[in-house]
């Protein structure tokens, strides 16, 4: 049973921690922006895909270098990033910033591979970023923290029925476990239905057909500016479980009575 009870928790942490950029692919794209503002355009095309290479980077890096700064960049952070997969085929997209004495510059880097294959560089769009720009997503940032303040009762009902859901999941869940009904603990860890909340927004959404680990989720997209989602469902096996009296003791398995000894010979007198 603990050992069951550990499982448990580790897909419930596994699900909460957040997804984290490849540090590989943000240390490429600071390569394939390096080799843009020094015009390395050999450079950029050994390491595009087929596609890239067909364009004319000599042509091309003159246009992208006109939204650079010509000193190094004193410091870099990512924005955000996105990974998608497609059978054997992979795409990640990473958005750096690029701070110099001049001002920033924001990079979104493509880069696409096949199988087991190196990733390719498939796309590059850079720009200055003005102080307006900036501001906004500095905003835009703020608005996608986790924060009490000036929320409205929705947020708070949510918020609690989160909490108060994975609660009831998981005492139903170790209760079973002690009571060794262990489908009822399986059954319990799950909430079925779900609304959830968009922390930033207040927007709702419902999913009537949708089964969650724990009955709630705290889950935020890639990127800094994505917005906190709080997801709350009903614990039905667990209300199942104390509706139904399966929390308590399973009774005791009966002895079987004995029975006269094998080859006996019960004989019966007249009196």
């Amino acid at each position: 049973m603990t050992r069951i009870l550990l499982v448990l928790m580790t897909l419930l942490l596994a699900g909460c921690a957040l997804p984290k950029v490849d540090p590989e692919r943000e240390a490429q794209a600071d390569h394939v922006y390096k080799l843009t503002r020094s015009g390395d355009a050999a450079g950029l095309t050994a390491m595009g895909t087929p596609a890239l290479r067909r364009n004319d980077m000599v042509a091309v890096l003159p246009q992208l270098r006109v939204h650079l700064h010509t000193s190094e960049p004193t410091s870099a952070r990512t924005l955000g990033w996105t990974s998608n997969r497609v059978n054997a085929d992979a795409t990640y997209q990473v958005v750096r910033m690029y701070s110099h004495p001049e001002g920033q510059v924001q990079a979104r880097v493509t880069m696409v591979r096949s199988g087991e294959d190196p990733w390719r560089l498939d796309g590059l769009h850079v720009m200055r970023v003005t102080p307006a720009a900036l501001e906004a997503y500095d905003a835009s940032v703020a608005a996608a923290g986790f924060n009490l303040t000036g929320k409205s009762a929705v947020h708070y009902l949510m918020l609690f029925g989160a909490g108060l859901s994975a609660a009831v999941c998981l005492v139903s869940a170790v209760v079973a476990g002690l009571r060794r009904r262990w489908l009822w603990m399986i059954g319990c860890v799950f909430g079925v239905g779900q609304i959830s909340v968009n922390w930033a927004t207040g927007a709702l959404a419902v999913h009537p057909i949708y089964v969650a680990l724990l009955g709630a989720g705290f889950l935020k997209g890639l990127g800094a500016t994505a917005p906190w989602i709080i997801s709350v469902s009903l614990p039905l096996p667990a209300i199942l479980f104390w509706a139904l009296g399966k929390w308590r003791p399973k009774p005791p398995k009966r002895k079987p009575e004995a029975g006269p000894p094998s080859g006996s010979d019960t004989r019966w007198a007249d009196t």
